[in-house]
């Protein structure tokens, strides 16, 4: 008996390989560079097709713009909290933030930290994509807060401070490294690493965790 594909997986494959193609566009072109005609070829389906998913252009731009921003934070949050809360001791949970900081610092995710200056400069004139930039950054912060909570709890982190604020701190040690690569001849990256991590740490730690 013939295997029959859902037409709901097929729209989401479709809707999912349109997205792909504009996030493509964007990153090689920027915004202005996003067609509708060329996004639908690369997809091999016809240009009204587009319109199914996505009420004009802006609509599409926005939803691609959105899911870049989102696809960034993804791959690096659920790892380092799932690690995080499996520690035992502080030097457990000293070494998970050491290795997803030293992970998020290597020069090949610089194209995701300027992905998300990107999006956040493309916010300023988009309401549907400042709505989600802020929905996306809460829900990473929540991420991260969970892991100060489990730390607080522990004794390891310091209770002085609340944990969604440093949750929201420790992104922002994250995205600002932008400034530094924006400089390289003038700012030792490896240098400003060590000065992010032991920052980032000496603002966690509990006074005497041991």
């Amino acid at each position: 008996m013939p295997i029959r594909v859902r037409p709901v997986a097929i729209e989401l494959d479709t809707r999912a390989k349109l997205l792909n193609a504009t996030i493509e566009a964007i990153s090689s072109g920027g915004e202005g560079s996003v067609r509708v005609s060329t996004v639908a070829s690369v997809v091999g389906v016809r240009e009204p097709s587009v319109y199914h998913f996505f009420k004009n252009r802006e609509a599409l731009v926005e939803a691609a713009q959105i899911e870049r921003y989102r696809r960034s934070y993804l791959e690096m949050i659920l790892p380092f909290e799932a690690a995080a809360l499996m520690a035992d001791t502080w030097d457990d949970f000293e070494r998970s933030v050491r290795k997803i900081f030293a992970a998020v610092y290597t020069p090949e995710r610089a194209e995701l930290r300027s992905i998300r200056m990107n999006v956040m400069g493309a916010a300023q004139s988009s309401p549907a994509i400042a709505a989600a930039v802020i929905e996306i950054n809460h829900e990473t912060a929540e991420s991260l807060a969970r892991v100060m909570t489990f730390g607080q709890e522990k004794g390891w982190v310091t209770k002085d401070l609340d944990a969604m604020a440093l949750s929201y701190w420790g992104i922002g040690q994250i995205n600002g490294r932008v400034m530094a690569e924006m400089n390289p001849s003038q700012v030792d990256l490896d240098a400003w690493n060590k000065v992010s991590i032991e920052a980032v740490l000496s603002v966690y730690r509990y006074k005497d965790p041991k």
